[in-house]
């Protein structure tokens, strides 16, 4: 009785069940309510990110320079945004509250959603043109060139990787640092977004920001992707997700690729254009060429494993 009314026990007690209604809050609030792109806080983060980057990567510089300037960059950017964030909790009145709405703030997972039913209509329709503006708005590779099979793979590995960065991992950052380390991940996702390495102009410069976040992209899209290989044979489905994931350039996206490709029989991977230039990538799954009735079969399994996803971290929060 005694360890049950300790103080400290309890305070412990009620801080999870108050990270657990805000994780709840937040995820109702997004679906009902997303943030439009518009109004995102990020839009000015990416541009700052852009402003900063064009006055330290200069193409005249080494090489081993422009590496420790976007090193650099990366430290000013995210650490300023965790002080701030850091010291702002401990001034707010109701934790759980300011949790909720850092992670509301976090998620896009209601917008890639969309995207994967909007990708799919215009698939069915063979309107490329729609298909190709959509993509655009959503990868840094070039989208203009893209005939309907390759709209179709672009497309999947789209859903795929906005739902398991979008969402599962903030969750899964939510879960280990709350509301802060939630936004700080979506913080980087940005970052890496505007300095990607793909693009010749941010090579190197944003090696720093790409490493980090495939870094901590390994554990929570590596157990997703044990969610999404779970069906008739789900070890068949590891067993691949494994031998191909491991030789995608990065584990964690690899991981999560091959699952799904295995899984729903789909052809996924191969080369992609950014900037000009042809990047050969790894080709993923067996197959099938994604068209309009595997993307709204991928959207509908994909929803299914993040109610999942948040089942299981509800659980951890109860425990």
């Amino acid at each position: 009785m005694d360890d049950l009314l300790n103080p400290q026990q309890w305070m412990i007690y009620a801080a999870d069940q108050g990270r657990l209604w805000a994780l709840w809050l937040a995820v109702l609030v997004h679906w009902l309510l997303p943030l439009p792109s518009q109004y995102s806080p990020f839009q000015y983060w990416r541009q700052y990110a852009a402003l900063l980057a064009s006055q330290v990567n200069k193409d005249t510089d080494p090489k081993r320079q422009r590496k420790l300037a976007g090193a650099l960059a990366l430290m000013l950017m995210s650490g300023t945004l965790a002080i701030f964030l850091i010291a702002t909790r401990e001034l707010v009145w109701s934790r759980p509250l300011f949790d909720a709405i850092l992670l509301w703030l976090a998620l896009d997972w209601r917008p890639i959603d969309q995207f994967g039913h909007a990708i799919a209509h215009a698939i069915d329709q063979h309107d490329k043109g729609a298909a190709r503006a959509l993509l655009a708005t959503r990868v840094n590779r070039e989208t203009e060139s893209l005939s309907l099979i390759g709209i179709g793979k672009a497309g999947a590995e789209t859903l795929l990787l906005g739902t398991a960065r979008h969402c599962v991992c903030v969750i899964f950052y939510y879960l280990l640092a709350g509301g802060v380390g939630a936004l700080l991940y979506t913080s980087l996702v940005h970052l890496h977004r505007v300095w990607t390495p793909s693009r010749l102009s941010y090579y190197p410069f944003g090696l720093a920001s790409a490493r980090l976040l495939n870094l901590l992209d390994i554990v929570p899209m590596g157990l997703f992707a044990v969610i999404v290989a779970m069906s008739r044979q789900p070890w068949s489905h590891l067993k691949t997700g494994w031998q191909q994931g491991k030789r995608w350039r990065t584990p964690g996206s690899g991981w999560l690729l091959a699952c799904a490709g295995s899984r729903f029989q789909l052809s996924l991977g191969g080369p992609a254009v950014y900037q000009g230039t042809k990047t050969l990538r790894t080709k993923i799954g067996y197959g099938v060429t994604p068209a309009c009735y595997h993307l709204l079969l991928l959207r509908l399994k994909l929803t299914h494993s993040v109610l999942i996803w948040l089942g299981l971290c509800s659980l951890v929060l109860l425990v």
